[in-house]
């Protein structure tokens, strides 16, 4: 169901607004509009994840030395031990000795982050991140394209 667009004005200038401005274009934003209701559904989303409760999708990247002491073993262990919550990995061989692993993770926020953050502690990993989004939506619809046609709730 399409809810009708309420307008509301917002008072700003100056160097606030001319950031605004260069953050609408370096994201293509099509208008002022459409960057605030882009970054109004980021906070929620945030606040959401921020909770714990809410069902989130993350992204864990680790990048480690496969010759240091059993970290394969020890990544794959962990991963097998919350099957429930790996949607999928991605291995890549950087160079000799390095590799990249990208871990795809489905569940409750906090469960999420807590399986990355065991990811990402494992001994040997040079450097882990977690980027975590909202698997549900959290605000209804929002009318900008994402370069496909079919159509999907989010």
């Amino acid at each position: 169901m399409k809810e009708s667009l309420v307008r509301f004005s917002v008072a700003i200038g100056g160097e606030l607004l001319r950031k605004f401005d260069d953050y609408r274009e370096r994201h293509r934003y099509a208008n002022r509009s459409e960057a605030v209701r882009g970054l109004m559904r980021d906070a929620l989303i945030d606040e959401a994840i921020d909770e714990g409760a809410t069902d989130a999708m993350g992204v864990v990247t680790l990048i480690y030395d496969h010759h240091a002491s059993r970290i394969a073993k020890r990544l794959t262990e962990i991963q097998h031990e919350h099957l429930e919550m790996v949607v999928t990995t991605t291995h890549v061989h950087l160079d000799s000795a390095r590799c990249l692993e990208v871990i795809l993770l489905r569940g409750r926020a906090s469960l999420v982050h807590r399986l990355a953050d065991a990811l990402i502690g494992t001994k040997g990993v040079e450097t882990g991140r977690l980027v975590l989004a909202a698997a549900a939506p959290v605000a209804d619809g929002h009318p900008h394209s994402h370069g496909h046609d079919h159509p999907h709730p989010h």
